[in-house]
């Protein structure tokens, strides 16, 4: 006859384990590892790093200055290509863009960080060269073409 256990989570599991805070029996899959031992998923309080944390709120600030700057400055981008009639002031302004909605989306949620974050300033980018292509039409052409590339790398490296 064993002294084995049961886990808690998993019934069926047998387990010598045991949660070295409240002693309850863990198996293999529930345990965490700690700084200080083996842990139950309830005592280990697993949260993810403060600056990866993006909430809703953080999400929803994010998605609208990223909305507002891609329409915004694609507008602004052709506007400016039309004034100058020039592929090189498209080329520098799309890169502009790129780095200034990377700074904005992350100053408008607290310099935060993750793949959520990275969605976002791409699909802003993604909208704004959109936009400056269908009203110019530069962009078809291969070094504004790598510009664009350029700006939404710019804009998603931030993050």
């Amino acid at each position: 006859m064993s002294n084995a256990d049961y886990c808690v989570r998993h019934p069926t599991t047998e387990t010598n384990l045991s949660c070295g805070r409240c002693g309850e029996a863990i198996c293999p899959r529930c345990l965490v590892h700690a700084p200080v031992g083996v842990r139950c998923p309830d005592c280990a309080q697993v949260r993810p790093v403060p600056t990866y944390d993006v909430t809703g709120a953080y999400l929803a600030r994010a998605i609208a200055v990223g909305a507002g700057l891609a329409i915004v400055g694609g507008a602004i981008v052709v506007f400016l290509t039309y004034l100058f009639l020039n592929a090189i002031v498209y080329m520098a302004l799309i890169v502009a863009l790129g780095y200034l909605v990377g700074e904005a989306i992350s100053f408008a949620t607290n310099r935060k960080r993750g793949r959520k974050l990275k969605i976002v300033a791409g699909g802003s980018m993604f909208v704004a060269i959109t936009l400056a292509t269908l009203f110019t039409g530069v962009t078809f052409s291969t070094m504004p073409l790598l510009a664009s590339g350029v700006g939404f790398y710019m804009a998603v490296t931030r993050f």
